[in-house]
């Protein structure tokens, strides 16, 4: 498997440093990422565009964008697709964290207090409504029925993905195997589709860059989940321990019980019908730590971040490429 450093090293540094140098390839674009995204979140209710900020405008680190406009310069596919397409896939994730800090009870977002903390459930839900509403017009707005077929495909095989997480929540029997197929729904589809730039890529890439965003996308949220994981609710900018009160095994969690029987019977003994109780959750998260769960799902991470780079090799060379290289590395090295 093609080792990540092998194309770009002196691009490859820590993961903010290796974010920033890519957006630099795309500086304009990412601009107009921006530009958009104040416009589409432009309402006469004054409530609408005040909670969208209260998240949108809290940083972030635009991975889906980025991601987009890169794969647009990769792969000669229409720049003003790859923006669209960028802007779409940040006001659908926008939406899918306001939903799922209100389904999951979640506390902290980014860094902040959680919009639902500050605004309440409901106007935080129905502000995740405007923003798929947004991002499918963003997308219609091109003309093309391709991106917009595609848009539709992936988001229902999020809210698939969302609702099967839900299903196996407090399910003591539930399989690695089951958590990557629904993290491949949730989390890696619409990344794939950003890689694809909508649908707007040529033939011969679009292949490679779905495999490369499949396991960007899985890379990813393997990498969130270890965060989650994590003893510094600070550090990790949300959360944590919030998936094991919520019935939620993670791959950390399933990897330390698969390696340590005990564990696994513990976790079984408290995994109730509304997970497990608070104040076991970090007993149970430091034994996670103790028998290597996380170590082991750092390692897989970083094989699928190898796996993503390898697809890139059918893309001709280029700096965008690198680009795309880099940003499957910083998948798996961040702390936020």
């Amino acid at each position: 498997m093609t080792n990540i450093s092998a194309l770009n090293p002196a691009a490859l540094s820590d993961c903010n440093g290796t974010i920033s140098s890519a957006a630099a390839l795309v500086e304009d674009e990412m601009r107009a990422v921006e530009v958009r995204l104040a416009e589409r979140m432009e309402s006469p209710i004054g409530a609408i565009p005040q909670v969208g900020a209260h998240l949108l405008g809290a940083g972030g680190k635009r991975l889906r964008p980025l991601l987009a406009v890169l794969a647009s310069r990769a792969t000669d596919a229409p720049v003003e697709h790859g923006i669209a397409v960028g802007c779409a896939a940040e006001l659908i994730h926008t939406a899918t964290l306001y939903h799922d800090d209100v389904v999951d009870d979640g506390r902290v977002r980014r860094g902040r207090p959680a919009a639902r903390m500050v605004f309440g459930n409901g106007l935080v839900v129905l502000v995740g409504d405007f923003c798929l509403a947004r991002a499918l017009e963003t997308v219609a707005l091109t003309g093309s029925l391709t991106m917009v077929r595609s848009l539709a495909g992936t988001v229902t095989e999020m809210a698939e993905g969302e609702v099967a997480q839900l299903e196996r929540a407090g399910n003591p029997d539930a399989s690695v195997d089951e958590y990557f197929r629904v993290i491949d729904r949730k989390t890696a589809s619409l990344i794939a589709w950003c890689a694809r730039v909508g649908g707007s890529i040529p033939e011969t890439a679009a292949a490679p860059l779905d495999r490369y965003g499949r396991a960007l996308g899985r890379a990813f949220q393997i990498a969130d989940d270890v965060m989650d994981s994590s003893i510094d609710e600070a550090t990790a900018g949300k959360s944590v321990g919030h998936d094991l009160q919520e019935g939620k095994l993670t791959l950390p969690v399933l990897l330390a019980c698969e390696a340590e029987p005990a564990l696994a019977r513990r976790v079984r003994e408290h995994l109730g019908e509304h997970g497990v109780p608070a104040g076991i959750v970090a007993e149970i998260l430091a034994e996670v730590r103790a028998t290597g769960g996380v170590e082991r799902a750092r390692r897989k991470a970083a094989a699928l971040a190898d796996e993503a780079v390898s697809a890139l090799q059918a893309l001709p060379p280029s700096r965008y490429r690198d680009g795309l290289a880099a940003l499957a590395h910083a998948s798996v090295h961040r702390s936020s």
